[in-house]
């Protein structure tokens, strides 16, 4: 028991001690905001626009699918099966 304390308290004070040159390091190796980059101007070229219908897609069922708890919307007719 007390070595397990002894350890858990090495463990602590080392992370207390090593938490300072981890930060450090961290901001060091950041990159910094650089305010010497010029904007240079970007040439914009109009684009036509025009929609496009999509298809209808066919609606399949090639699962069949067990409802548990019906009510929540009406199924689909394509998916519907003939109760037994």
């Amino acid at each position: 028991m007390r070595k397990s304390m002894t350890v858990f308290a090495a463990l602590f004070a080392a992370s207390l001690a090593a938490t300072p040159f981890v930060v450090g390091a961290s901001n060091a190796l950041a990159t910094t905001d650089k305010t010497d980059i010029v904007a240079m101007p970007t040439p914009v070229t109009a684009i036509e626009v025009s929609s496009v219908p999509t298809p209808a897609a066919a609606v399949s069922c090639a699962r069949k699918v067990r409802v548990v708890y019906s009510g929540y919307g009406a199924p689909s007719p394509a998916c519907t099966v003939a109760i037994r």
